[in-house]
């Protein structure tokens, strides 16, 4: 089946909140991870969200990564948003966007900053995305905000394009025995017509995954699972003799690209490129 493209990554966003499907979102670190995120995306004809967060830059230099994400989305033959996730500051998150970034995300809830962000990235023709009752470095906490009024003022004065929201998800965490919190997304969708965005998915179940992307979640963020793959996968070649970092890489990026694919198929995102 042959899909029609939308024209702005914006559009591709709102496409998949229409659609009843998200955009599977993972997170790379270096070429091999950002190849097994690319490939898979072209394997199963999805558009995907390639991200860097500010930790990644901080190992291997943002300008370099920016470098290789533009040039996987250039040779890419499905839509590839690179996307520069967790950004702790201002600065860097403008750097970003000034470097090719697609979107940012910003750890933070001042409203001034949010807005000067939301307007750096639509100025370069981008999305931004705010964090709704999440606190600096991702850890979730604090007071739910159930109140309408404060939702509606939160995103009108952040101008964000995407809105990431607290339904019991968990950052880094192996395990998958968090659960959806089902009853407060479908307020949420209610609330607002952005594409809703989940950080922390690999703590969750796929079956729950795949739920949430028909109701209103539209970007699901995924980083531990992969990174399990990819680094057991090296380890057995490790393990096996594999001297040459060739061998073992190449067999880290392969079991993420598989791993990829199987979320990328379960989130409703195959055959929609």
């Amino acid at each position: 089946m042959t899909v029609a493209l939308p024209q702005t990554t914006t559009d591709i966003l709102c496409a998949a909140r229409a659609g009843g499907y998200a955009l599977a979102a993972f997170n790379a670190v270096n070429l091999e991870t950002a190849q097994a995120i690319v490939r898979a995306a072209e394997a199963t004809r999805a558009p995907v969200i390639l991200q860097f967060s500010q930790n990644a830059a901080r190992h291997g230099g943002l300008a370099q990564l920016a470098a290789l994400g533009l040039s996987l989305k250039a040779e890419a033959y499905v839509p590839v948003l690179l996307h520069f996730d967790h950004a702790e500051d201002e600065a860097v998150a403008l750097q970003a966007l000034k470097l090719g970034f697609d979107g940012v995300m910003l750890e933070g809830d001042d409203p001034a900053t949010l807005r000067r962000l939301a307007d750096a990235a639509h100025d370069s023709g981008g999305y931004f995305e705010a964090e709704y009752e999440v606190v600096v470095k991702g850890e979730r906490g604090g007071e739910r905000h159930d109140d309408p009024a404060h939702l509606a003022e939160f995103i009108g004065g952040s101008g964000c394009d995407l809105l990431a929201v607290d339904i019991g998800s968990a950052h880094k965490q192996e395990s998958k025995n968090a659960h959806l919190d089902f009853d407060r997304l479908a307020r949420l969708a209610e609330l607002t017509s952005l594409p809703l965005v989940l950080h922390g998915a690999s703590s969750v179940p796929v079956e729950e995954l795949a739920r949430a992307a028909t109701l209103g979640i539209a970007k699901i963020n995924l980083a531990t699972d992969l990174t399990l793959a990819f680094t057991a996968a090296a380890r057995q070649s490790l393990d096996a003799g594999a001297k040459d970092p060739r061998q073992y890489l190449g067999a880290g990026r392969d079991a993420m690209q598989a791993c990829a694919e199987t979320y990328i198929r379960a989130l409703g995102g195959a055959g929609r490129a």
